[in-house]
């Protein structure tokens, strides 16, 4: 049996040890057969024994000049297709760490094998709708899957091309979309919702409706704020942006080592 390559990547002071872990649970859950759950970080410290954590990825890329641009630091994500990374094999599916499990992941290695599977981008598909010139072919990279091989020139090309493409895209997920842009594939929007698009009520009814569990539903997605543990108790943002309790959440989200 084929063995599934799960990564994510850790660094800085954001996510603790315990948010790996709770990945790792929800992975081990919802995906069956043989798994190889990798993390890159720079600090392994509190993370289960089976989860693989290996350094983080070393590139010639600006990471200062990533930091001091609004979002920049997922462009340290290029990193993930740098060729020989942790000598992946086939298929790997990238998890960022604030997203909850919530059903069967298996799908996600079956889903148009071979080809570059991300989210749609929520705001970039209802951009799309009323804004001339954008077709809403934009990824959110919280989940996407890849083949380090096939995809490797998302790392070949940003290398040689770093200066343009910091210049003529805000954050990686437009780059590395439009770099793949002949092999990309959408998951199923029921497979991914978003806390903030799918879950939490419209003002005003966010402010005395709970959110809602969305049917079918594989993986639950927190970019942005609130996090998970922030959702479950609820969240002030501002009128807008405020949330009441989700207490369901925690049926997905398991705390493992509440000290990491």
């Amino acid at each position: 049996m084929t063995t599934k390559n799960i990564l994510c990547i850790k660094w800085g002071s954001k996510y603790g040890g315990a948010y790996v872990n709770r990945l790792y649970e929800g992975v081990r859950e919802h995906l069956s057969g043989a798994v190889r759950f990798i993390c890159l970080t720079d600090d392994s410290s509190g993370l289960r024994d089976e989860v693989e954590a290996l350094p983080l990825p070393v590139t010639p890329f600006d990471e200062v000049e990533f930091d001091r641009r609004p979002g920049g630091s997922t462009w340290r994500k290029v990193g993930l297709f740098q060729p020989g990374l942790a000598n992946l094999q086939g298929d790997t599916l990238f998890l960022d760490l604030d997203i909850v499990i919530t059903g069967s992941m298996d799908d996600f290695f079956t889903f148009a094998p071979g080809k570059f599977c991300v989210i749609q981008d929520w705001l970039e598909k209802r951009r799309a709708k009323y804004l001339p010139g954008r077709d809403g072919r934009v990824g959110n990279t919280s989940i996407f899957r890849f083949n380090p091989e096939r995809h490797q020139y998302v790392y070949s090309h940003f290398a040689e091309n770093e200066a343009w493409a910091l210049e003529n895209f805000r954050i990686e997920q437009q780059y590395v979309s439009n770099t793949l842009r002949d092999d990309l594939e959408f998951w199923p929007e029921k497979w991914v919702r978003s806390f903030k698009r799918s879950c939490r009520p419209t003002f005003p009814f966010n402010l005395v409706r709970e959110p809602q569990e969305p049917a079918d539903m594989r993986i639950l997605v927190f970019h942005g704020y609130p996090l998970p543990d922030q959702a479950i108790a609820g969240y002030k943002g501002g009128l807008l942006k405020s949330t009441l309790p989700a207490p369901w959440i925690k049926n997905y989200w398991r705390a493992i080592d509440e000290a990491a």
